[in-house]
C-alpha cells in the first residue's frame, strides 16, 4: 500500500473541513430561509455560492492554462525547441498543478454542496415529504 505524504494529508484533511463547513454555511441560512418564508433570501445564498464556484474553477483553469500543458509529453512539443526549453515547458505545468491545488480544497466542497442539494431537490423532497 502506497504511503500517503505529509502534504496530502494535509490537503485531504483540509478538504473534509472545507467540506463540512461549506454544507453547513449553505444549509443553514437556506434553512433559515426556509422556515421564515424569505425566497429571496435562499435565492441570494445560492446564487453566492454559484459565483464563488464559478470564479474559483475558473480562476483555476486560467492560472493552469485550462491545463492544455497536462499529460504533455517532450515527444509532442515542437521539434526546433531545445531540450532545455521542453523541460522548463513541462517544469512550469507541473509546478502550476501543484501551486493551485490549494484551490481545488475550494471547488470540490462547493461542487459536493451543490450535488447535495440537487439529490435533496430532486429525490428526498418528492418522495419523503409529500
Amino acid at each position: 500500500m502506497k504511503k500517503r505524504s505529509p502534504q496530502n494529508t494535509r490537503y485531504l484533511i483540509l478538504l473534509i473541513v472545507n467540506t463540512i463547513l461549506a454544507l453547513l454555511i449553505y444549509r443553514i441560512p437556506l434553512s433559515y430561509a426556509e422556515l421564515t418564508d424569505k425566497t429571496f433570501f435562499a435565492f441570494v445564498v445560492m446564487v453566492s455560492y454559484l459565483a464563488l464556484l464559478l470564479g474559483f474553477v475558473l480562476a483555476y483553469l486560467i492560472y493552469n492554462r485550462f491545463l492544455y500543458r497536462k499529460g504533455v509529453t517532450p515527444e509532442q512539443l515542437p521539434t526546433e525547441w531545445s531540450a532545455e526549453q521542453k523541460v522548463a515547458f513541462l517544469a512550469d505545468g507541473e509546478r502550476r498543478l501543484q501551486r493551485s491545488k490549494w484551490m481545488l480544497t475550494i471547488i470540490f466542497p462547493l461542487l459536493f454542496t451543490f450535488l447535495i442539494d440537487a439529490v435533496d431537490l430532486f429525490f428526498i423532497d418528492p418522495f419523503f415529504r409529500q
